[in-house]
């Protein structure tokens, strides 16, 4: 009888690993259609508000956050199924995933804030004081991400172990757990983005009305919103003790949402700056209340186009002036 319940409980264990791996399969393809099915949505405005533009700065960053992806699910695809291959996966198969995965999931995040920031950069007129914050507010991130990862996963790697289906066990009291040192980093640049361009469009520029004022928060507001509960649901999916099929979805949903949330700020600039073009609207406003400057930097050598849609620029004599400037 005993020796029964222990063949009944390995075929048990055996079947669900094995239903983990399709299960890690699936979430890996999701990644790779959801990336695919937004490109196929918004290929026309691409083309129309892209690929007919000079090559800028903004126009390199678009590329790489809409096809990088692509190639990082196509990659993850290749790494699971070789995994179904075998009852468990192996130690180095996981460690290659984890790397690959942390690799990517840091650079997606280093392209979103430079998005971000450059159109912060715009609004603030190019100011000097706020480029030099925002870059160091994102060399200081990124470092302390780095050495996060380097100091759990290669400096003392005997703290980091798999299970058979490949999910790593994460210590939530570490203070120098990489998933909460991301976590809480993200946040505080995704914060520090918002509210200085919450600052400018709401506070230094409340006495004007116009449309690229509104498409600003409204993007800004969005992409913060996303991100906030995508690194939460993350931390809270990755510091769960026990089988949890969920992880499974982290890498592949948010690589899929920040190529999103990036392309989308991006395009809706573009595409606002058309309208305005072809309307009466840009010729009226330039002489009352903001000029918006379309700048092209073909070279990719000056930071004279911090944003290659719209620069925010005050031409009255009783322009506000932000205390950053």
């Amino acid at each position: 009888m005993y020796n029964y319940y222990l063949m009944l409980r390995v075929n048990t264990q055996g079947g669900w690993v094995f239903v983990l791996m399709y299960i890690h399969i699936i979430a890996a393809v999701l990644g790779l259609v959801l990336t695919g099915c937004d490109i196929s949505l918004t290929m026309r405005e691409e083309v129309q508000y892209m690929w007919k533009k000079p090559i800028t700065f903004v126009r390199c960053l678009f590329v790489l956050m809409r096809y990088l992806p692509i190639a990082l699910h196509v990659i993850n695809v290749v790494l699971t199924t070789t995994w179904i291959e075998g009852a468990e996966a192996p130690e180095e198969y996981c460690w290659s995933l984890m790397i690959l995965q942390s690799i990517a999931f840091c650079s997606m995040l280093v392209l979103l804030e430079l998005v971000l920031i450059l159109r912060v950069f715009a609004l603030y007129d190019r100011s000097r004081a706020i480029g030099t914050f925002l870059s160091l507010l994102l060399v200081f991130r990124n470092a302390t991400t780095a050495y996060s990862i380097y100091d759990h996963l290669w400096r003392f790697p005997a703290k980091t172990e798999f299970t058979s289906h490949c999910v790593p066990s994460i210590n939530i009291k570490d203070v120098r757990n990489p998933v909460l040192v991301i976590t809480c980093g993200e946040l505080f640049v995704q914060l520090a983005i918002i509210t200085l361009a919450m600052k400018r469009t709401v506070w230094d520029f409340r006495q004007y009305s116009h449309s690229l004022l509104s498409v600003s928060n409204r993007d800004g507001l969005r992409v913060f919103g996303a991100i906030a509960v995508a690194l939460v649901a993350t931390t809270a999916t990755s510091v769960k003790k026990g089988t949890t099929p969920y992880f499974f979805f982290v890498f592949p949903l948010f690589i899929a949402l920040i190529s999103a949330a990036g392309c989308h700020t991006i395009l809706n600039l573009r595409k606002l700056e058309s309208e305005l073009e072809g309307t009466d609207e840009s010729l009226s406003e330039q002489k009352k209340d903001i000029e918006l400057t379309t700048i092209g930097d073909v070279n990719l050598t000056t930071w004279d186009t911090p944003w290659d849609a719209r620069t925010f620029q005050m031409i009255e004599e009783d322009t506000i002036t932000s205390p950053w400037a």
